[in-house]
């Protein structure tokens, strides 16, 4: 009987069958296609798209990707243009040390007084990044001073070695031949206050016929010059003294 059912099968295929067949077949394929050409907004997900089909052809400049559709951390510089992001496309706070390449940063990058104290590192500062005669007394903190070493001394002299108030200058109270030494030479004396210093002395007022013989300290006198001419006719003469005003040190 089953091979009966077949033969019987076969005697109703004829051609019109086969072909009413396969039309109906193509209307129904062509009906999906159809249908995938009208598809309706927002209908194709993700399940639909072909992994890795997608390219920039297919996105809209500006529209087709935000933040959120990013996985953090993926981007890199390589994916960013240059000079393409400016201080706007960064949320304050977001950079760190890391994320800025060593030596990129210049002055031209850091606004007006950006850079305080907080920022400079302990001791990284030298001599060469301080301008010229911008530091004053106030900017030093007088607990970081050394002590000097001898406060009694200077270049191992002590204070009695040097001056330690005004020079003034002395004269002789009024102009004299001096005393005759009997040879045709006279000569006087002039000494600096008791207790000063004598720096410098000599004769003044000389006629100028009048030959100096000699003129210096006067010795055994610590503070006293003395000069010797020879006039060739009455000369009358004085001495000036620098001297050194000595001020002792309160006890």
């Amino acid at each position: 009987m089953q091979h009966q059912s077949r033969g019987g099968l076969r005697r109703h295929l004829t051609y019109a069958n086969v072909i009413s067949t396969l039309a109906l077949f193509l209307v129904v394929a062509g009906g999906t296609a159809l249908a995938a050409g009208k598809l309706q907004k927002n209908s194709v997900t993700s399940k639909t798209v072909k992994n890795g089909s997608l390219t920039s052809a297919d996105l809209k400049d500006g529209k087709g990707v935000r933040g959120a559709d990013v996985v953090d951390g993926s981007l890199t510089g390589a994916d960013v243009g240059d000079g393409s992001l400016t201080g706007t496309d960064v949320a304050d706070g977001s950079l760190k040390g890391i994320d800025i390449a060593d030596g990129s940063v210049n002055t031209p990058d850091l606004a007006d007084n950006a850079v305080n104290s907080a920022k400079v590192a302990d001791n990284s500062l030298k001599s060469n990044d301080v301008a010229d005669n911008a530091l004053t007394g106030t900017d030093i903190n007088e607990s970081t001073l050394g002590e000097v070493p001898n406060a009694a001394k200077l270049d191992g002299l002590n204070s009695l070695a040097f001056v330690s108030s005004r020079i003034y200058k002395k004269e002789s109270p009024a102009i004299t031949e001096g005393m005759n030494l009997g040879d045709g030479t006279f000569t006087q004396s002039l000494a600096c206050n008791s207790g000063d210093v004598l720096l410098d002395g000599g004769p003044a007022d000389l006629s100028p016929s009048t030959v100096m013989v000699e003129s210096f300290p006067t010795p055994n006198s610590t503070n006293s010059w003395t000069a010797r001419v020879k006039p060739a006719a009455a000369d009358s003469y004085i001495i000036v003294l620098l001297c050194a005003e000595q001020v002792q040190p309160a006890p």
